[in-house]
């Protein structure tokens, strides 16, 4: 029988040489609880360490920015400093060239307050000169190099004479004379406050639960400053034979009345009903320097209405009594002011005449060429009121009569206060200073000196 297994038939093959062991699959899987363990340690180190960065990248954001505001407070304060000796260049060329006689003879009466500020911007701002340039037409580009750099200021200087002094509510004068001062300065502080704008002030309660009229805080001040230990009467102007009693020493934190002249106007804080709010109001138009007397070249509209009234002629008393006194008076007054700021009174004269006769003076508008007839905007020339320079002697004199020259006078400013504003960065700083051009000085030759120095 054939052999019927085909002759390709696959034979069993020898044994291959071993092979080397592979790698066991499951010790080569990694173990399903340790995938993503280091990404995992990476984010908790990362989440360590952001808010150590961002604490210091901020602490350091705020040494710099406060390294910065220290350089600028320190360069404002200095631009304030730099600002105060250029103060006593502009008191000089007051006091050497403006209170000369030949130069008020030849020139008029001028004030550095009404040029000091375009001075002052030239070193201020750096378009302080192109400033001055378009006022005077000249060409002033040489001195655009003057400005101070990463900077700049805003210089203020007012006549201490234009303000009220306080201090002259301890001046009463003798009994029955004819000067008074702590009269007047009551009756200015009166019209100071009358405006019904500042009923408010006197309509809400204070901080010690008390409310105060007008007549009450007037009585307060004047028994503060007088040397005397006795009520002040607000109709006689005087003090009277009532004593004061103000309780002063009987409050959480006693002090007893000041019973004398004030050092600065921030004292009055210490006076019954006078809060921050009354001093916000008027404490700008007080002081605590100069005379008695109102410098009509720098008085406020008040002061001069008062002045008015009280050297009124007899013949128009009738023009300064009642509710005249605000519609005919207040008006003239401001009338004064504004006609003043073009050029100042030499005399108690010029401004009798200006107050008798003030449509007799051009109008600015119409020296510039401005058509006065069209122009509706214009204030309305009030109508005039005679004047007495001095008062009336003898047959002529009546009761209540006056004169200018008992409580008016225009001569050249002594005692001035500066004011600048300074801005380096995002620092802004703010000087306040009084200066005294008859000061005598005690060590050096000369007079002058800085009476009063406050920074904010």
């Amino acid at each position: 029988m054939a052999d019927t297994t085909p002759n390709d038939a696959v034979q069993p093959q020898a044994d291959a040489p071993d092979a080397p062991d592979a790698p066991d699959a499951e010790a080569a899987a990694p173990v399903r609880g340790q995938m993503g363990i280091a990404v995992l340690m990476v984010l908790v180190c990362l989440a360590m360490l952001a808010p150590f960065t961002a604490s210091f990248n901020y602490q350091s954001r705020v040494d710099w920015q406060s390294a910065i505001n220290v350089r600028d407070e320190v360069a404002a304060r200095q631009v304030e400093r730099g600002a105060m000796q250029l103060s006593l260049l502009l008191f000089e060329i007051q006091r050497m060239v403006f209170n000369q006689k030949q130069f008020r003879d030849f020139m008029g009466n001028w004030d550095i307050t009404q040029v000091a500020p375009y001075l002052m911007s030239v070193f201020g701002t750096e378009d302080g000169a192109e400033g001055i340039g378009a006022l005077t037409g000249f060409d002033t580009s040489a001195f655009g190099d003057l400005a101070i750099e990463g900077g700049s200021f805003e210089y203020r200087v007012y006549a201490e004479s234009g303000k009220i002094n306080v201090n002259c509510l301890g001046k009463q004068g003798e009994a029955g004379a004819r000067n008074n001062p702590a009269g007047r300065t009551v009756e200015s502080l009166e019209a100071l406050m009358l405006p019904t704008i500042y009923n408010p002030l006197f309509e809400e309660e204070k901080a010690d639960g008390q409310y105060y009229t007008r007549a009450q805080i007037l009585a307060a001040m004047a028994d503060y400053v007088d040397d005397d230990t006795q009520r002040f009467d607000l109709v006689k102007l005087r003090s009277t034979s009532g004593s004061e009693r103000y309780r002063y020493s009987e409050l959480h934190d006693p002090y007893q009345a000041r019973n004398g002249f004030l050092d600065s106007v921030e004292e009055l804080h210490l006076i019954e009903g006078i809060d921050d709010d009354w001093m916000a109001a008027f404490s700008h138009e007080l002081t605590t320097y100069g005379e008695c007397k109102v410098n009509l070249n720098f008085a406020s509209a008040e002061q001069i209405a008062l002045v008015i009234r009280h050297s009124v002629q007899n013949q128009f008393r009738d023009k300064v009594e009642g509710e005249n006194f605000m519609l005919k008076v207040m008006p003239l007054a401001n009338y004064v002011v504004e006609m003043r700021e073009f050029s100042l009174f030499q005399d108690l004269k010029a401004f009798k005449e200006l107050v008798e006769k003030p449509d007799q003076f051009i109008s600015p508008l119409a020296a510039l060429g401005g058509d006065v007839e069209d122009n509706q905007n214009l204030p309305r020339i009030p109508e005039g009121i005679g004047v007495l320079v001095n008062p009336p002697q003898g047959q002529d004199s009546e009761e209540g009569s006056g004169g200018l020259s008992e409580v008016a006078t225009v001569k050249p400013e002594r005692t001035y206060t500066i004011e600048v504003i300074t801005e380096v960065g995002a620092v802004t700083k703010r000087l306040t200073a009084t200066y005294d051009m008859q000061y005598s000085r005690s060590q050096t030759q000369g007079k002058g000196a800085w009476l009063y120095i406050r920074e904010d």
